[in-house]
């Protein structure tokens, strides 16, 4: 796995696995907004140059995420995603954060993104070895 962006405390990393093709977001604790951007950004400047499709966002850490954040995911980010990704091939795995109330906010971002017609194959699993098993990375 190489690195494509991590932040000082190394709680919030996001690496690429050139050889199975695949992204993998970890974050804890609370995420800054800087933190966020800089790992979805990392995420769609390799999808330009790799057209990877696959992305594991391990949040089962993470106690909060930023308004703002979330708002420019959904407004600005996934459309740009999608539109330099293979129609259909995106497939994002979630493992859904233990805090209540972040997970909710996780599983309704998810239900706006879907109600705004972006296919991203997203879907929800307990931890990294059944996401990988789900997404097909072998």
């Amino acid at each position: 796995m190489e690195a494509i962006f991590q932040n000082e405390a190394t709680k919030s990393v996001t690496s690429a696995d050139r050889e199975k093709k695949y992204y993998h977001m970890y974050a804890e604790g609370a995420v800054t907004e800087e933190d966020f951007k800089g790992g979805f950004n990392a995420i769609l400047e390799d999808v330009k140059a790799n057209k990877f499709a696959k992305i594991i966002m391990d949040l089962k850490k993470v106690s909060s995420t930023p308004f703002m954040a979330r708002t420019w995911l959904v407004s600005t980010y996934l459309p740009e995603l999608y539109k330099n990704s293979e129609k259909g091939a995106l497939k994002i795995g979630i493992i859904n954060t233990d805090s209540w109330i972040e997970g909710a906010t996780i599983s309704l971002l998810v239900t706006t993104i879907q109600a705004l017609g972006f296919d991203l194959g997203i879907k929800f699993y307990k931890n990294s070895d059944e996401a990988k098993a789900g997404m097909g990375i072998v």
